[in-house]
């Protein structure tokens, strides 16, 4: 359910300002001809790839795009910091595992009883 609300969500973010930045660019910037054009500039700048193929030219273009780019920013760091943290913590238990497995089969070969029969 929270990824459907989350595509639903950015779906509604691109709409929005795609036709925010259509309707104050349209007829100033040659670059936006319909709203697809503005669809294109806003999945762009959401996702802070940046082309610089189309960029807006009147001040509330600007404005909007300013605003786009700071809640794609926040929006897109606040999930990657949690991923990250999430990888980091699991990525540090395995090698945790790994290196008492390793250690278990070395004692194993060499005859030794190991003193640490938890497995967890």
């Amino acid at each position: 359910k929270q990824w459907y609300q989350r595509r639903v969500r950015g779906t509604m973010g691109v709409t929005v300002f795609a036709m925010l930045m259509y309707t104050f660019e349209e007829r100033t910037n040659v670059k936006i001809f319909s709203v697809l054009d503005a669809m294109w500039w806003a999945v762009v700048t959401m996702s802070t790839v940046g082309y610089g193929d189309i960029t807006p030219t009147t001040v509330m273009g600007k404005l909007i795009g300013t605003v786009v780019v700071f809640l794609s920013m926040v929006f897109l760091a606040l999930p990657l910091t949690i991923i990250v943290s999430t990888f980091s913590k699991v990525y540090g238990n395995r090698k945790c595992m790994v290196m008492k497995k390793n250690r278990k089969s070395i004692l194993l070969t060499a005859g030794e009883e190991d003193d640490d029969e938890d497995e967890t």
